[in-house]
């Protein structure tokens, strides 16, 4: 069977994206954008086969050139969040040539789209790595017969209600047409107001006016999810019609099939450029296991088939030996089995009953079996996952351990520390009142060796003032007795200036 890919998305601006670059990029070539100012240039992009735009009937001839058409899109989409177009991506399968795959796909455009109405510019890159694809790019909006573009959403009156009560629009029920009032005034909803009355306004000049329920829907079906089903199997259709019986593709999942068989997950470009670099890609990881489980489910079911014929071939052989054995004794019931007696074609119907019952045993045993692998799987998983969880209790475990130890060490420091300053700061409090003590006695007894010193000091210089005036005054009598002009006595006594001095203590 061949690969069957085919994803829809949508290009908007809400992104950030632009549909003149994903325009510029998927069809290799230089676009102007006119909303931003840029020059879009992939014209050096490999792997671009081909490309084209198609239009249907009533679009205009322009819009043959993708820079203009794109360019309008933009131009005509004026909200923040707008929808520029819908892409979808399809793989071609390998089987086909390339004008095979060339013709697939325009007639899966113009069977799907262009007779809906949209716009289709769709390139096919092929970079020779055996993933040949293509990119389609669609218009959202329709076109009208003036070559105008159409409103993605048009204002229609409600013609019934849902279960809580909202106003919507049946389109299997019959809708009220302005234009044939009497036929069909009755296929429109009232607006209630709190009471459950139908709202009113008075208008100038047309009185008094009854409000009806309208509401928005999309001027087509384009976004519709059934739209999604529809075309995901109009490109199994298309390409089958190429392939060969064993190589058909299928747009249902294996469970839709029922094919007992677990699909692999898409891989993509960065896991497959890891793998070839040598490295490890979990997605590719995980659609090797996925093979591998396949692969021994298919065995199971390849074993259980060849017991199956091998039981069945010896349960044919057994009853011919049997048969044969009993024509060889003269069995009258042999005889009258050769004659075509009912009576042994009935036996060997059981026989062959019997056998049919053990080979359905035997499939049964093998579903069993692959049940078995199944629970396996799980059970597996499960104790991975024990293993997992544990491995991680042991790790917060010993985590926490260590930071309780590390506080303690950190606390019990902390005290020693603490405990050694308090006893440093007693000593140098002991020394500095020690020192303080005694440096205060040498003063004390400093200050009373000043006092006693003042003390003798004192008394000394009183009677040294009185043996002075006394001499003072024989000086005196003797200077009055002696002539003028006389010399001093050298061998009167001299008084030392500023008195007697003394040592200082």
């Amino acid at each position: 069977m061949s690969i069957y890919h085919c994803s829809i998305k949508i290009v908007s601006r809400a992104g950030g994206r632009s549909t003149v670059a994903s325009a510029a990029y998927r069809a290799g070539e230089k676009l102007y954008n006119e909303e931003t100012g840029l020059t879009h240039d992939f014209t050096h992009k490999g792997g671009v086969v081909m490309n084209e735009v198609i239009l249907p009937d009533n679009a205009p001839r322009r819009y043959l050139n993708r820079e203009v058409l794109w360019n309008e899109v933009q131009q005509i989409e004026k909200r923040s969040d707008a929808q520029f177009a819908r892409e979808i991506e399809v793989a071609l399968p390998n089987e086909m040539t390339r004008e095979q795959q060339i013709e697939c796909v325009r007639n899966f455009i113009q069977d799907n789209f262009i007779k809906e109405g949209m716009i289709a510019d769709w390139a096919l890159h092929d970079k020779g790595d055996g993933n040949p694809h293509a990119h389609i790019m669609l218009t959202l909006r329709g076109i009208d017969e003036h070559e105008k573009w159409l409103q993605k959403q048009k204002t229609v009156f409600a013609n019934s209600r849902d279960k809580e009560g909202r106003p919507i629009y049946d389109p299997s029920l019959p809708s009220y047409d302005p234009k044939n009032k009497k036929a069909t005034s009755q296929y429109r909803i009232p607006q209630l107001d709190k009471n459950g009355n139908q709202k009113t306004r008075v208008r100038e000049g047309k009185g008094t006016e009854y409000l009806w329920e309208k509401i928005s829907i999309p001027a087509n079906d384009w976004n519709e999810h059934s739209k999604a089903e529809k075309w995901r199997s109009s490109w199994a259709e298309h390409c089958n019609r190429y392939l060969a019986k064993d190589k058909q593709i299928d747009h249902r999942s294996y469970a839709r099939q029922g094919i007992d068989k677990v699909p692999t997950i898409h891989e993509g470009v960065v896991a497959r450029q890891m793998e070839a670099e040598g490295k490890n890609a979990d997605r590719c990881q995980i659609n090797r296991e996925v093979r591998e489980r396949n692969s021994l489910k298919q065995q199971i079911r390849d074993i259980a088939e060849e017991i199956t014929k091998l039981i069945t071939e010896k349960a044919r052989s057994i009853y011919g030996r049997f048969e044969k054995l009993r024509r060889a004794l003269g069995d009258p019931e042999g005889a009258r089995a050769d004659a075509g007696s009912s009576r042994t074609t009935a036996g060997g119907e059981r026989f062959l009953a019997r056998a049919a019952g053990r080979i359905a045993e035997a499939k049964r045993a093998a579903d069993d079996t692959e049940q078995a692998i199944a629970r396996t799987d799980n059970r597996i998983i499960e104790l991975k996952n024990l293993i997992k969880e544990a491995k991680e209790n042991i790790y917060e475990r010993f985590e926490r351990l260590k930071a309780r130890r590390n506080a303690r060490y950190v606390g019990e420091y902390a005290g020693s520390v603490g405990s050694e300053a308090r006893g440093e700061l007693q000593s140098t409090q002991d020394s500095i009142g020690s020192f303080l003590r005694e440096l205060d006695s040498k003063e004390r007894a400093s200050e009373e060796k000043r006092q006693d010193y003042r003390a003798e000091h004192k008394a000394e210089r009183s009677g040294s003032d009185r043996s002075g005036s006394q001499e003072e005054r024989r000086d005196n009598e003797s200077r009055r007795e002696s002539p003028k002009g006389s010399g001093k006595d050298k061998n009167s006594p001299r008084r030392q200036k500023g008195g007697t001095r003394y040592p200082r203590s």
